[in-house]
């Protein structure tokens, strides 16, 4: 069975709503047995992704920066307790990269960057 590994990312001031309608509905077809997910630790994108994914699979890694994640769900009961976590990146362009390189998939949405502002 091939394993599809998917980097999730995107905005820190992320709704529920707008979460569900940009990440949640281009995950409902998949089959999540099969599938891998990387995940940073902070607000928005990242922390709606891992509530979602919580009761849904153990196949996730958390990236962060610094010895420990600055978010991490609720393991008591749920498929995040067989997490693992990956750390101490000294940049956000560190961490990306390395996710980058091992990852064939992207799930991401910028809706916050225009002419002026680039998210």
């Amino acid at each position: 069975m091939m394993i599809k590994k998917i980097y999730v990312f995107g905005n820190g001031n992320l709704s529920w709503g707008t979460f569900h309608q940009l990440y949640v509905k281009p995950l409902q077809e998949l089959d999540f047995s099969d599938t891998e997910f990387i995940i940073g630790d902070f607000t928005g994108a990242d922390t709606l992704m891992m509530e979602f994914l919580k009761d849904k699979t153990p196949n996730v890694t958390i990236l962060h920066m610094g010895k420990r994640p600055r978010y991490f769900a609720n393991t008591f009961n749920t498929e995040a307790r067989h997490w693992k976590t990956a750390g101490s990146f000294q940049s956000d362009q560190e961490r990306d990269q390395y996710a980058i390189s091992i990852y064939a998939h992207f799930l991401a949405a910028d809706f916050n960057s225009d002419e002026k502002r680039i998210s």
